[in-house]
């Protein structure tokens, strides 16, 4: 992303709107528009994640339409998430520029035509404004603008680059956090057509990790609502507050401090670890696909899934300790360097546990 970003003139917030998976967001998300244009003539997009980011994109193994600029050197899932950003960068430069603001090197590509898609069913701007290419007119750029981000946002990390980027561009920023019981997500899940599985929502239930002003002050604008029935009057009197606060008190470019850094810094340090657990857990699996493939005994199958996983494990607390392979290691670094080394380390030694078993390697 850039490293500045022309002020939006209209007031505007971006929202993040997260939760488990079938915890009621996309229900949510499409009650929305209408609900602010009615109370209070505010526009509202809504970009939903599993609209923009295709299915196939958790596949490490993706094969990227020739028409697409992801980065293949991280991992497709992580590469989608960052042009998601960059879209959304972009689409900010469009409300508070003239419609002759230079086209997007990426405007062709999957991503943005799909973040552009996400947002016209929705009536984006507001029922008077359309997307048209980067060409947006501007008869509603006088009213208040929310734009919400659904998706599961489970690290406080992922969340954090949303802030960054609001306020960089100078814009309200908020959460909405959906907490919805385990179960329950469990139940309503088994009852879509296209259910996620259930160890997916067991796995995220223990990962997501709420809002924490006292942790992260940046986390102060949040609202925490109980989903386990319909909208309720009160539900959206509370986002109202929330968001009018957000609109009325816009973020500030942050100055060159030490908090900041810190932040900063711990940020990347998390979305490295998570960058490197997914990697790994690639690498234990491509390496137990070789270990069939070579007919490899039952026993011994058991011994090396054991023996991979143990060393998945060492290896990444003692990177959580700032460590590889016993030296020292900085994971505030630029975030796509510290992953390609950790994840090569790791494959070295991979590859010695392989080799004691006899095995080729991939």
């Amino acid at each position: 992303m850039s490293s500045a970003i022309e002020p939006v003139e209209r007031q505007v917030c971006v929202c993040v709107l997260f939760g488990l998976p079938a915890a009621g967001k996309s229900t949510l998300s499409r009650a929305l528009p209408e609900y602010l244009w009615r109370r209070r003539r505010w526009g509202c997009a809504v970009v939903s994640y599993d609209d923009v980011i295709p299915e196939q994109a958790f596949n490490l193994q993706l094969e990227l339409r020739e028409s697409d600029t992801v980065d293949e050197t991280l991992p497709s899932w992580r590469s989608y998430r960052l042009k998601l950003l960059q879209c959304l960068e972009y689409f900010l430069q469009l409300l508070g520029s003239s419609p002759t603001l230079c086209e997007p090197p990426f405007r062709e590509d999957v991503t943005w035509k799909r973040f552009i898609h996400s947002l016209q069913p929705r009536s984006a701007l507001s029922s008077e404004t359309e997307i048209s290419g980067t060409h947006l007119p501007h008869q509603s750029a006088s009213r208040p603008l929310l734009i919400v981000l659904d998706d599961n946002f489970y690290y406080w990390s992922m969340r954090y680059e949303v802030f960054q980027l609001a306020r960089k561009s100078s814009l309200g920023f908020c959460q909405v956090f959906l907490e919805c019981s385990q179960d329950l997500c469990l139940w309503r899940n088994r009852q879509r057509s296209s259910p996620v599985p259930d160890e997916v929502i067991v796995a995220m239930s223990h990962r997501i990790e709420p809002p924490n002003p006292r942790k992260h002050p940046w986390e102060q604008n949040s609202l925490l609502l109980e989903s386990g029935g319909c909208i309720s009057d009160d539900h959206i009197q509370k986002m109202i507050a929330l968001f009018s606060s957000a609109l009325d008190n816009p973020l500030k470019p942050s100055e060159d401090n030490t908090e900041q850094k810190e932040a900063d810094r711990l940020c990347c340090a998390t979305s490295v670890l998570h960058q490197a657990d997914q990697a790994c857990r690639h690498l234990v699996s491509m390496a137990m696909k070789t270990a069939k493939d070579n007919k490899l005994s039952p026993d011994n199958m058991r011994l090396l899934a054991a023996e991979l996983n143990k060393l998945k494990g060492v290896f990444l607390e003692d990177l959580r300790r700032g460590h590889v392979r016993g030296n020292p290691i900085d994971l505030g670094g630029r975030e796509e360097d510290v992953v390609r080394l950790v994840v090569s380390q790791f494959e070295q030694l991979k590859m010695d546990i392989v080799g004691t078993f006899c095995l080729n390697t991939p």
